[in-house]
């Protein structure tokens, strides 16, 4: 009888991920763990309650985020092939939802939430996915709290450790007095049609409030003379603004006065955005408003909503833009260095006793020489390193090795817990 046929896989390579995709490798979740966590800090101290939506909701709950051009929505097919479920390209639709189903409108005169979630979405043929996190309230608010919100993210980006932060600010009217303003803009941008780019020509007489945000130098240079939009802000609007501008005296916190920040196609009133610049590069951190029409718009009553959003890549980006580095929060106390399968299995007891009595310890999966596991505890800047040969598992001893010196003792098991803790306390 002859030998079986090896059984040889079937090789296909891989494919790369989508364009527009992310991969948040474990060197970047150093510096998006720490980001994360001071937020999540940050809003507990601020008086903010986590929520989480799912990351599929019914594609019409977004009718209103895909009909202002904002982006494709991803679309799942049920098992009846309706393509009525949507992966969610933002956050704000779903808690909105969630804060109408779940009767807040009635529980709480203010819901005051933040989040951490995933956002999914095309544009232009590529997939745009990532981390989107931020702080959502909904109910009626003083100027106040849009100065406390902008606090909370200033104070989340200068701990860690944004450079060169501005505050860049505007106010762009209520269903009230927008319309005027937008009526003015257009008769102003039909003489300067000549000027502008073709995407901003068709924004004359549909939207001519985007134009002011165009990043093309013509179409700055035209929209610099503009009619100002702080002069055409009703009594209500304007005592808002004038609200928001004051408590950000009060913290002392400098601001600029920018028409071209103008916000999200559903944003109304204050606006406002926090960037960084790194050498000649400026960066947005993120984006707050209000969406007080959102809603009433979802069949809800009228509801004020202020929020502030911004997407962990974006930040990741900055670090890395500003060499800003971060080391592993977990300091490791003292590295195992089994060799061999018998001394391997031995590990596995010491490491839990080692965990039980708040030693953390760290261990080499996989095959390697003495040699190469004292250079990786050496590179972790771990002081101790616990050494157990084939011998040491057979007659259960361990070796004590100070990783700095050099100096080695040998102690049996029993008692090696207890001086490794003499150890550590020295």
């Amino acid at each position: 009888m002859g030998r079986p046929k090896k059984i040889t896989p079937v090789v296909e390579k891989a494919p790369a991920r989508l364009a527009g995709a992310l991969d948040v490798l474990p060197d970047q979740h150093l510096g998006f763990d720490f980001l994360l966590d001071k937020f999540t800090e940050l809003a507990h101290t601020f008086g903010y309650s986590r929520i989480e939506t799912p990351n599929l909701e019914d594609s019409r709950l977004y009718k209103q985020w895909e009909a202002l051009g904002t982006g494709d929505l991803i679309r799942i097919a049920d098992d009846k092939g309706t393509g009525r479920m949507a992966l969610r390209p933002t956050a704000l639709f779903g808690m909105a939802r969630a804060y109408l189903e779940h009767l807040y409108q009635e529980r709480e005169k203010v819901s005051k939430w933040f989040y951490v979630s995933l956002f999914t979405y095309s544009s232009h043929g590529q997939v745009k996915h990532g981390h989107e996190f931020g702080v959502q309230i909904f109910g009626d608010t003083a100027p106040i709290a849009d100065a406390q919100v902008i606090n909370l993210f200033n104070k989340l980006f200068t701990d860690v450790g944004m450079p060169e932060m501005s505050l860049e600010i505007n106010n762009i009217g209520c269903l009230e007095c927008l319309p005027g303003y937008q009526e003015v803009l257009r008769g102003y941008f039909r003489d300067k049609k000549y000027d502008l780019c073709e995407n901003c020509v068709e924004l004359i007489e549909e939207n001519p409030l985007r134009i002011l945000a165009c990043a093309n130098i013509s179409c700055s240079t035209a929209a610099a003379e503009a009619p100002a939009q702080v002069d055409y802000l009703d009594e209500n609007c304007r005592r808002q603004f004038i609200g928001v501008l004051e408590g950000l005296d009060e913290l002392g916190m400098p601001y600029n006065l920018n028409p071209k920040v103008i916000g999200s196609p559903w944003s109304r009133r204050t606006v406002f955005q926090i960037r960084t610049r790194v050498g000649e590069q400026e960066y947005t951190l993120g984006t707050g408003g209000h969406s007080d029409d959102l809603v009433q718009s979802l069949g809800g009553l009228p509801s004020a909503a202020l929020g502030f959003t911004a997407r962990a890549e974006d930040i990741l980006e900055v670090f890395n833009a500003a060499n800003i580095k971060f080391s592993s929060k977990n300091k490791v106390d003292v590295y195992l260095v089994p060799l061999g399968d018998l001394a391997a299995k031995k590990t596995l007891k010491l490491f839990s006793q080692l965990w039980a009595n708040n030693i953390m310890a760290s261990e080499f999966i996989g095959p390697g020489s003495i040699k190469t596991q004292l250079k990786l505890a050496e590179a972790n800047k771990v002081s101790i390193a616990l050494i157990i040969g084939q011998k040491e598992a057979r007659e259960g001893t361990v070796i004590l090795r100070d990783v700095r010196s050099g100096m080695q003792e040998l102690f049996t098991s029993e008692r090696i817990i207890e001086e490794v803790k003499k150890r550590l306390e020295e």
